[in-house]
């Protein structure tokens, strides 16, 4: 029994059956039509599992910091008109456009789905849809974070030559999902490290949502 018990578990399978009802047909639908599943790279991030998870969980406003402090362009948003918890939006100044949202967790895990476009220089923009499964993995200095993304494509002419566009599909798919996981491990380890000098400079700014830098203080500062 002991030898029966060993089985080799993919640690970013998708445990389809658990997800709420009303998202399930959403990541079945990404599933039925896999054009490329793309590894992202893993990294370290030292600091702490709740402080990362505080970033994630606030992709806007750690999008902000990163805007303010000059380390990157993108715009992290919330729909101003309906903001909703668990969804964000991500633009870049190369014409990406995506909507995530968070649509189920477990222990160590976090399942995004996105939809949107981005550019392919003289091609046409690829427009599609991901399944996003982040995996956060505690260590004794900080958390070991790695990502998988299934990607279905829905621009016609991708579809159609799939195989051919398959290795500049998972380039920019890398680059550009990769974004917010960067955002928020450059964010989870500035704010370990120097968390009052972090909340002093980006307090007031118009770029950072300042009832969630209160919250951020309440939470975090010593």
């Amino acid at each position: 029994m002991a030898g029966c018990a060993s089985v080799a578990v993919d640690p970013h399978a998708v445990p389809v059956d658990e997800i709420s009802e009303n998202q399930r047909d959403k990541v079945k639908h990404v599933l039925a039509d896999v054009a490329a599943v793309v590894p992202l790279e893993g990294t370290d991030v030292k600091s702490r599992p709740e402080l990362l998870d505080f970033l994630l969980s606030e992709m806007p406003f750690t999008g902000g910091v990163v805007r303010e402090l000059n380390r990157g362009k993108w715009d992290i948003h919330r729909n101003p008109e309906k903001p909703e918890k668990d969804v964000f939006y991500v633009k870049d100044t190369d014409g990406m456009w995506l909507r995530f949202e968070l649509v189920h967790r477990d222990g160590l895990r976090r399942f995004y789905l996105s939809r949107g476009f981005f550019p392919m220089g003289l091609l046409p923009r690829l427009e599609g849809r991901t399944l996003v499964v982040m995996r956060s993995l505690p260590k004794a200095e900080g958390v070991w974070i790695d990502a998988v993304v299934y990607v279905r494509v829905e621009t016609e002419i991708y579809r159609n030559v799939a195989k051919a566009t398959r290795g500049l599909l998972e380039e920019k798919v890398r680059e550009k999902s990769g974004y917010f996981i960067g955002a928020a491990k450059w964010v989870a380890e500035l704010a370990a490290q120097r968390p009052d000098w972090l909340y002093e400079q980006v307090k007031g700014s118009k770029e950072v949502d300042q009832e969630v830098l209160e919250e951020f203080r309440r939470k975090y500062l010593r």
